[in-house]
């Protein structure tokens, strides 16, 4: 299984907002055990879901800022609720907004919608290295990947050059 579980993004606003797109398409033996009878997306990979789009969202934010690429850990999950079941194989729209940003650090409020309801919300938590490291120190390798990233994505952003 890959862990590449955002399918697309389809409005990206540095600072405020972004918003995408995933397939809740996981292994049929996943959901022959969640739950026999009653397949139910587990939890987990709806947080993951959202956090990885948060993630776009905060680099997308730090470059436009500072033009740094930064790589963020989902540090913490808070206030999460599963308000509505959601099962294998369908569409889902992510949103995430950003709350607050911090020198190596950012909050984001992250929802699960389908069919326009919300079925999940949740705050998440990140940390990352305020100048844009990578934990093996190949941080040219993590910056092309996350703009091939952008572009896999379909992303509306992209980044904007470096000022000479």
């Amino acid at each position: 299984m890959r862990w590449r579980l955002v399918e697309g993004i389809d409005e990206v606003l540095p600072g405020d907002a972004i918003r995408g797109r995933a397939r809740t398409n996981l292994p049929p033996e996943l959901f022959g055990d969640h739950f026999p009878g009653f397949p139910v997306t587990p939890g987990v990979i709806l947080v993951e879901m959202c956090a990885q789009l948060c993630g776009k969202l905060i680099e997308a934010t730090v470059w436009e800022n500072q033009h740094i690429w930064v790589f963020p850990i989902l540090s913490m999950i808070q206030d999460t609720k599963f308000r509505k079941f959601v099962g294998p194989d369908v569409q889902i729209e992510l949103r995430a907004k950003l709350k607050e940003l911090r020198e190596e650090s950012a909050i984001c409020s992250a929802s699960v919608h389908l069919d326009g309801k919300r079925h999940t919300n949740m705050t998440l938590v990140f940390v990352f290295d305020p100048d844009g490291k990578s934990a093996d120190g190949d941080r040219d390798f993590l910056e092309q990947h996350e703009r091939n990233e952008f572009k896999r994505l379909g992303s509306p952003w992209s980044p904007s050059p470096v000022p000479q």
